[in-house]
């Protein structure tokens, strides 16, 4: 595995190496996707899927494995963003979703699938009393925020600067933004991340920082009668993985109730891969209301959000309460029925107590493993860890804030990274700012693979360091 090619002197030269290695390796992909830039933007279907030079483009995956067109196979810690924690076309859901084809995908009726997916949720959130689906997280969070300012009837959010929260308008106002257009940490200025937002969207939108407490409060103390809810990830899973620091999410659960707004949690990326509750039980304080998507469908289209009975009531169409003044949702394909069985399917019968007791003594045998290397290689770096998730960050600088994002070096991680897949591993999604997933179908021998590749990779890294 280990190349007799000169060592690369510069982190430039390991990054272009490193491209040259996986140009050999893939013309299939690059012929393709010179194709399909014909037909797709960018050859892709998200613009976060297009990356230097070109993406992998799948044929197949199964189990812990993707396989692509040039007839390479990588062990996968991405694991489509982190969607499959139960691994790729798990045998017991491709056995559902295969009767339930056969049985209709799409019937806009209520059937009793609703109730075998919205028990598990109930039943791992405490504060999910009703639930309703959607087909994505952007869906998820865009209807919570349209619930917490229909229950306030105010219409500002605080979040965190530098989360991603999703694709709609509100979602892309200071997600990663240029520093130097974002004006001082204790007074950041919003910024919308692409063309076609209108210019008043950010208006409704405060900016706070993560990890600071404080910078929650003063907005609710400057701006609180007309302030909805506080929108935040329990974990910043933007950041490559940030957990909350003391007692910041106890805090923040602490001014909603003082100043009578609405705490969301986003568990987009959190919901039951930190824990069965997701971050809420992880880290044990409860939201009003949940953003869920990703994970929670094993890799099918789904969202969901839910919180206690008092907000949910106000959706327009909740027949028991009708003095609800209604909060719109909905969706043709919401709670459609593929969709439905296979997070009852995930949630019921795949991920039980014993998937994750495996997948967290993997996740921690991987952290191991990279803390290992980096301390044999002399590498800058660490490692952090939660359920299932992890990352590693080429500084010894801790992640606290979007704003210690600058000690993160996107080349050095982006060398890494291809680094990684030219030895047959993908060991998270594309950027420095994701993290790996252990599923339920990984193996101890997988974890071992993964950092027999990374220790192979881990000599050229430390070389252009020195």
């Amino acid at each position: 595995m280990t190349s007799t090619n000169p060592r690369p002197q510069s982190v430039a030269a390991l990054l272009a190496a490193e491209r040259e290695r996986y140009r050999d390796r893939t013309p299939n992909s690059e012929r393709l996707a010179d194709s399909l830039r014909s037909f797709v933007p960018a050859g892709v279907c998200s613009t976060y899927r297009a990356y230097e030079p070109y993406p992998i483009h799948a044929d197949r995956a199964e189990g812990a494995t993707l396989y692509d067109i040039d007839g390479e196979s990588y062990l996968d810690f991405a694991l489509n963003n982190g969607t499959q924690l139960v691994g790729h076309a798990h045998p017991r859901l491709s056995e559902a979703a295969k009767v339930q084809i056969d049985q209709g995908t799409l019937y806009t009726r209520p059937s009793e699938l609703l109730e075998f997916a919205a028990r598990p949720l109930i039943d791992r959130w405490e504060a999910i009393e009703r639930v309703r689906f959607t087909n994505s997280g952007t869906e998820s969070v865009m209807h919570a925020t349209r619930l917490a300012r229909a229950y306030t009837g105010r219409e500002k959010i605080v979040r965190m600067e530098g989360a991603y929260h999703g694709a709609h308008d509100p979602g892309l106002v200071s997600k990663m933004p240029p520093v130097d257009r974002a004006g001082p940490a204790d007074d950041p200025r919003p910024v919308k991340e692409s063309q076609g937002v209108p210019d008043g969207v950010p208006e409704n939108m405060l900016l706070a920082q993560y990890n600071d407490a404080e910078s929650v409060e003063r907005l609710l103390r400057e701006h609180g009668s007309e302030i909805a809810g506080i929108l935040v990830e329990p974990a910043c899973l933007n950041l490559g993985l940030v957990e909350p620091e003391g007692d910041f999410l106890f805090r923040l659960r602490e001014l909603a109730d003082e100043y009578d707004v609405v705490l969301i949690f986003d568990e987009v990326k959190t919901g039951v891969k930190l824990a069965p509750g997701g971050g809420a039980e992880y880290y044990g304080v409860q939201p009003d209301l949940v953003a869920l998507a990703k994970a929670i469908g094993g890799g099918y289209p789904v969202g969901a959000f839910g919180g206690r009975r008092e907000l949910m009531s106000l959706i327009a169409d909740d027949l028991e309460d009708e003095t609800a003044s209604g909060a719109a949702h909905y969706g043709t394909y919401n709670g459609n029925p593929l969709a439905l069985r296979a997070v009852g399917v995930t949630l019921g019968e795949i991920l039980t107590t014993e998937a994750y007791d495996h997948v967290t003594t993997l996740a921690e045998r991987l952290a191991d493993g990279y803390r290992d290397v980096i301390d044999d290689a002399g590498l800058e770096g660490h490692v952090v860890t939660a359920g299932s998730q992890g990352m590693v960050y080429f500084t010894d600088k801790r992640i606290r804030t979007f704003r210690d994002w600058g000690a993160i070096d996107e080349e050095f991680h982006e060398a890494y990274w291809l680094g990684m897949v030219n030895r047959n591993v993908l060991p998270h999604p594309h950027d420095a700012s994701q993290q790996w997933t252990v599923s339920v179908q990984h193996t101890a021998a997988d974890i071992d693979t993964h950092v027999t590749a990374f220790a192979d990779l881990a000599s050229d890294l430390a070389a252009v360091r020195q």
